[in-house]
């Protein structure tokens, strides 16, 4: 889910964890929905924000594995979610990365359709939240990649996006009205690129070892479709530690970039903020073309480890906590960047061991941000 401002009610939380205890005594007692191949753990989602209203809805973690080594073949992961609110917004998407027999190929991306509400603040990264309106708009995103297998653990393929955002409703006099940036009534984009990815981590939603490393682009024509000619270059490297030999407290550390060239529509700007890096920003707080982060994460279990062999076991036995660090910034032009003026960010979570099997939590996220914002996250899977 996408982060909110902190004037949410906090009694939703209570309802989140309390989803998930019940998720974890169904899991135990073997009510969720498993076979030999295939895990499916269900969550009911409730929550309020400023922008949305009243919503429910309910997402969704499918594990399954298409080799039968689970040495050489990962596990792979759907993640569909659907969120209606009182005010007839919808939300509805699909996360997936699958991994065929060992692992000669990965395909991963998304399919969703979203007509949703969200602020705008403007283009730069010192912009007032006095800036702040509210725009609705419709938007239907598409992204797949499909990854070959160079080395064991060396991948490389092709990408495709396709972005078009519709229906733009901004406040009338406001600020995107008035200021009239690129895509300010919409745009469509389409364009394919180029992926090189190095993964040794032994989950994608969980990792306790191993490294992630991408290089890849996207070149958007109009060739394509696309209304902008633009293009993209992506950085993400990430390594992950496991601090004890039998303990399950793992240091987790990222480093991202992406860097624009040409002219993008606003909603393809690099966007500050979000769910997964710089949490207690709200995502666009700041957008420009280029951006840089940096963050850590340390993850630790509420009890010791719990025995192999022992899967039923209290639903406390599965609480975790992590706390987390970010730094990063976007600027216009790569040699703007300025370590004086980077922006932090800091917080900590609450973690839920929502599936042992394939070991994937839940987690609630609360980050603060150095210019006073703060968000609130509810994601299944780690954020990076």
């Amino acid at each position: 889910m996408k982060q909110r401002k902190n004037r949410q009610t906090w009694w939703w939380v209570v309802l989140f964890i309390c989803a998930f205890c019940i998720s974890g005594q169904a899991q135990d007692n073997e009510k969720t929905t498993r076979s030999k191949k295939v895990d499916i753990v269900p969550l009911p989602v409730l929550y309020s924000s400023p922008e949305t209203n009243f919503g429910f809805g309910a997402l969704a973690s499918i594990s399954f594995r298409l080799g039968d080594n689970a040495e050489t073949t990962r596990k792979s992961n759907i993640q569909p979610y659907i969120l209606y609110t009182v005010l007839g917004q919808l939300d509805a998407t699909a996360r997936y990365t699958i991994f065929t027999n060992e692992e000669k190929y990965i395909i991963d991306g998304r399919f969703s359709y979203l007509f949703f509400p969200e602020f705008y603040y403007g283009v730069g990264n010192e912009l007032p939240e006095t800036n702040e309106e509210l725009v609705s708009y419709r938007r239907v995103r598409i992204e797949n990649r499909v990854l070959r297998k160079v080395t064991k653990k060396l991948f490389a393929g092709v990408q495709y996006r396709y972005m078009e955002m519709f229906q733009v409703e901004p406040e009338e006099g406001g600020l995107l009205a008035t200021s009239r940036v690129p895509g300010f009534d919409g745009s469509r984009i389409s364009g394919i690129g180029a992926a090189v990815v190095y993964d040794s981590r032994d989950n994608i939603l969980n990792a306790y070892k191993g490294a992630y490393l991408e290089l890849s682009n996207y070149n958007y024509l109009t060739g394509l479709g696309s209304e902008f000619d633009f293009s993209t270059i992506t950085v993400d490297l990430r390594k992950y530690f496991k601090l004890f030999p039998n303990r399950e407290h793992i240091l987790a550390i990222q480093g991202f970039g992406n860097f624009l060239t040409g002219t993008a529509p606003y909603k393809e700007l690099s966007e500050f903020g979000g769910s997964d890096i710089m949490r207690g920003y709200y995502q666009g707080r700041y957008r420009e073309n280029n951006y840089l982060a940096a963050q850590i994460e340390y993850r630790l279990p509420l009890f010791q480890n719990i025995p192999e062999g022992r899967e039923k076991l209290p639903w406390y036995r599965r609480f975790g906590l992590t706390a987390f660090a970010g730094l990063g910034d976007v600027v216009n032009e790569v040699n703007q960047f300025n370590s004086n003026t980077l922006k932090f960010s800091y917080g900590a979570g609450l973690r839920f061991k929502l599936d042992r099997k394939n070991n994937i939590n839940i987690r609630v996220d609360y980050g603060f941000g150095s210019d006073g914002s703060s968000g609130l996250y509810l994601e299944i899977g780690e954020a990076f």
